[in-house]
């Protein structure tokens, strides 16, 4: 969500600007952030290390394009007595590519990669085997702007260009919506979100997340937030694309 009370200067050509064009997608378990989620019914934690960072905005005749360049790293780990074991990492590369068409509705499309592994930890104590579990793909996501400046509804597909193991399911679809920005005090918001994604992988099996949470000093695209997750479906790690899993967890995260 943007805070579209402040408005960055528009430029031709703007390095590094302020204002993201594109929601954030704050219930996407596998968005570009920095975050620390833990699951309250168990041990795990589910800790992402990285972001999105916007490059340049430009024009294109009168249609605003932004490019951006995210890497994130997400690793399960899981607090036990005397240590703490980590079983999975997932990284992810994208280059995003963002045009808006008209004050309220915008494209999001480039290119990405994404990889899933077990890790030393996970190897030893989950006593499974690996899988080579790896994706290039191309997003193609729509949002649109509602009710106020920072609320959302979003929707579209990734088609992935190379896939394993599954070589000939390519399709996935991921629709949701963000919004509420209700102010409590001057500087903490409440807001809501809802995530759903859809796998040809899994047989069209689900991901579904729901977020309620506190945003503190937001300023443009940055702020901090304290979130509650539900999510339930299929597992976001890549390792166990057709395990289903429930989670309620509490996390932080730091959005720039």
């Amino acid at each position: 969500m943007n805070n579209y009370n402040e408005k960055a200067p528009e430029e031709a050509l703007e390095l590094f600007p302020r204002q993201s064009l594109f929601p954030k997608l704050y219930a996407d378990g596998t968005a570009q952030q920095f975050s620390l989620s833990k699951d309250l019914l168990t041990r795990r934690f589910i800790g992402a290390i990285g972001g999105l960072q916007r490059i340049i905005q430009f024009r294109f005749y009168e249609y605003p394009i932004q490019t951006s360049l995210g890497a994130t790293v997400y690793a399960t780990l899981y607090r036990k007595a005397d240590v703490v074991e980590v079983h999975t990492a997932c990284f992810f590369v994208d280059l995003l590519f963002d045009i808006q068409f008209s004050e309220n509705f915008i494209l999001r499309t480039g290119y990405g990669h994404y990889s899933a592994h077990l890790v030393d930890d996970g190897i030893d104590k989950l006593q499974i085997k690996a899988i080579n579990y790896a994706k290039d793909y191309i997003p193609l996501i729509t949002a649109y702007r509602i009710v106020n400046p920072g609320s959302w509804l979003y929707g579209g597909i990734r088609f992935d260009t190379y896939t394993i193991p599954e070589n000939h399911k390519r399709w996935n679809l991921q629709f949701g919506i963000e919004g509420g920005d209700f102010l409590i005090t001057g500087n903490i918001k409440l807001y809501g979100a809802v995530d759903f994604k859809f796998k040809s992988e899994a047989s069209w099996g689900s991901t579904q997340s729901y977020q309620i949470g506190l945003k503190f000093f937001e300023s443009f695209s940055n702020s901090l937030r304290f979130a509650y997750t539900y999510r339930t479906g299929l597992d976001d790690r890549g390792q166990f694309y057709k395990a289903h899993v429930k989670l309620s967890t509490l996390g932080l995260y730091f959005d720039f």
